[in-house]
């Protein structure tokens, strides 16, 4: 079983992911925080993360610089409202992403940046 770990402050998106992960039989761990999130990618090295931006004591940007400074592969997706600010995208993908959703996203979209991520192909100059 795929497991993911599931980074967002707002319980309302992360519950979402979370539905749409169980339905493809992930095992699914949460944080509210990049520093809680960093803390339970050690732990349990989840195949994939889904990552939001804004988040209180460590932002998206320092956790994703956190996770791959610990591993280097670490499979990250931002998924944030945040994205539709160019320089959100351009720094989320510099910093290491494989791909990134913009807020709201649809289940589709979401497993096939999955599928895509977890099969090698990361969207490096695409964003969802």
């Amino acid at each position: 079983m795929k497991s993911a770990l599931v980074v967002d402050d707002s319980q309302y998106f992360r519950q979402i992911i979370k539905n749409i992960l169980e339905e493809y039989n992930f095992n699914i761990i949460e944080a509210n925080n990049g520093l809680d999130a960093y803390k339970k990618y050690i732990v349990y090295k989840p195949d994939i993360v889904t990552m939001d931006i804004n988040m209180p004591i460590l932002d998206g940007f320092g956790s994703i610089e956190k996770i791959l400074s610990y591993d280097k592969n670490a499979n990250i997706i931002i998924c944030s409202s945040m994205m539709f600010l160019d320089v959100y995208i351009a720094e989320g993908l510099e910093a290491g992403a494989k791909a990134c959703l913009c807020k709201p996203f649809t289940k589709n979209e979401l497993i096939n940046a999955i599928d895509n991520v977890l099969n090698g192909d990361d969207q490096k100059n695409e964003c969802l």
